[in-house]
């Protein structure tokens, strides 16, 4: 064979090992571009949430579980801290926390002795639509978790001595959690949100609770906790006429009153981004919490809205985390949430940043944002998005007080069976269209955002925005820093 014949062999052989290597490579390329469509998803079977009534209002609601030797009870009272009074805010949480402070003929010591001896857990939580009141016990004492629900509900004593305890876990339990960014930044989130709305109550901070008083208090109780005010949601191995004829037992003689809730009026979104910064010496880190109100959320809109936020920030592989963690290497996480109240949503984005990229991310946040307001999402995400939503449904239902929570949430925000037993089918609806028309609608990238960390090293690397207002972690504005000015 000649030389020249060589070479063009030798060529010949080379371009056809390179072609043979590189059709995998560019096979797998195309895989990681286009993910498989999802599976076939499993059937759901939820039981069917239908609360009965006792003559004097009160409503019960069953799931039955038998899985477990547990019972999750659920009393929700359909009073958070909205309707407390302005000069006393706190009130709701007040009152739900010393409910188990002392009944008649037990101390609170003796309460939690009774908890504790049917296998007990037990919390309290108000928010700002509903309280709620989570016991968790073996099932064969539920008679003892009613009688003693009961006596907690019907006959609480409002003991002096209690109130003052009370009161100072509250204002030492607030203290503590200032200390946390996460928690600063999304209470000052959301007294900038509610501002001048009943909404804003349930960001008090602890200089209010000095004013808590028992008389107050007593005026609270004797409104709001009226069993035509509240609803028993029970989980676990037992019937709803089970649970009717037990629970009718206990609280029949809870005497029903008419009552009228404050009217909640609706909440303007901003229209203008306003930027905060609340100081915390010594943070690492800066915190951020960007959000706006998006209510009313139509009811053609919930669904796009939450295929929409999975996308840019539901998970560790959405846009945001993908964007400021893998990418550009400037947070240690970054996610976005859509909270429901029974007057609003609220859109957020949270994430924890080193302070020097602090503007830097929030610009990238901005543009992930106006990204999908002006890009159509690709179908093949938003059946990803869709995929996992549904995936995870079960997950957020597995544990027994998953389940009771899940439900508890519907029926106190009147979220109906759209949220239930129809979640499947309305995700499965959305399309990337809807997702863009959903988008476009609402006040997206005019958010409030707040900085939590350590002034002294973030004030030089937020110099860009146009103003900045400085508040203190109780929510109190102490300056306003303007572009090109020193403080």
């Amino acid at each position: 064979m000649s030389r020249g014949n060589h070479l063009k062999l030798t060529l010949i052989l080379s371009l056809l090992t390179l072609l043979l290597w590189e059709t995998p490579l560019l096979s797998q390329e195309r895989f990681r571009k286009s993910p498989p469509y999802p599976e076939p998803l499993a059937e759901l079977k939820l039981p069917e949430i239908k609360p009965s009534f006792l003559t004097n209002g009160l409503g019960v609601a069953v799931i039955h579980r038998d899985d477990l030797p547990v019972i999750s009870l659920k009393v929700i009272i359909f009073a958070g801290e909205s309707p407390s009074l302005r000069e006393l805010p706190g009130m709701a949480t007040f009152t739900a926390n010393m409910l188990s402070r002392g009944v008649s003929y037990l101390t609170s010591s003796q309460i939690e002795e009774i908890i504790e001896s049917v296998g007990g857990n037990f919390s309290i939580y108000t928010y700002p639509d509903y309280s709620v009141f989570s016991f968790t016990f073996l099932e064969e004492f539920l008679d003892n978790a009613l009688d003693l629900m009961s006596k907690m509900m019907l006959r609480p004593t409002f003991l002096r001595r209690e109130i003052e305890n009370i009161k100072r876990i509250m204002y030492y339990d607030l203290r503590e959690k200032n200390k946390d960014p996460e928690f600063v930044a999304e209470r000052q989130l959301g007294r900038l949100l509610f501002r001048n709305h009943p909404y804003k109550k349930s960001t008090f901070n602890e200089d209010v609770i000095k004013n808590l008083n028992q008389r107050a208090l007593v005026s609270f109780y004797d409104r709001y906790y009226r069993p035509n005010n509240s609803l028993f949601v029970l989980t676990g191995n037992l019937n709803l006429q089970t649970a009717t004829r037990k629970v009718s037992r206990y609280f029949s003689t809870w005497r029903r009153k008419e009552l009228e809730h404050p009217s909640v009026p609706p909440l303007k979104p901003y229209d203008k981004e306003k930027i905060c910064l609340i100081d915390l010496p010594e943070a690492k880190d800066s915190t951020i919490y960007l959000g706006n109100i998006v209510s009313p959320l139509s009811g053609q809109d919930v669904f796009p809205f939450i295929v929409l936020n999975q996308v840019l920030g539901g998970t560790h592989t959405s846009r945001l985390f993908m964007n400021l963690r893998e990418s550009k290497g400037y947070a240690y996480y970054a996610f976005s949430e859509l909270d429901f109240f029974k007057n609003c949503s609220v859109f957020f984005v949270k994430a924890k940043v080193r302070p020097e990229v602090t503007y830097s991310s929030i610009k990238e946040i901005l543009q992930e944002i106006d990204k999908i307001t002006k890009e159509e999402i690709p179908s093949s995400e938003i059946e990803q998005a869709k995929s996992y939503l549904i995936g995870n449904f079960p997950l957020q239902i597995q544990t027994f007080d998953k389940l009771s929570s899940r439900v508890s949430e519907i029926e106190a925000l009147d979220l109906g069976e759209e949220h239930w037993s129809k979640y499947y089918e309305n995700i499965m609806l959305v399309s990337s269209e809807r997702v863009f028309e959903t988008a476009r609608k609402y006040p997206l990238l005019t958010p409030v955002i707040v900085i939590v960390g350590d002034k002294n090293i973030i004030i030089d690397h937020i110099q860009e925005f146009e103003e900045v207002f400085v508040y203190d972690n109780k929510g109190i504005l102490q300056y306003t820093i303007k572009k090109g000015e020193n403080e």
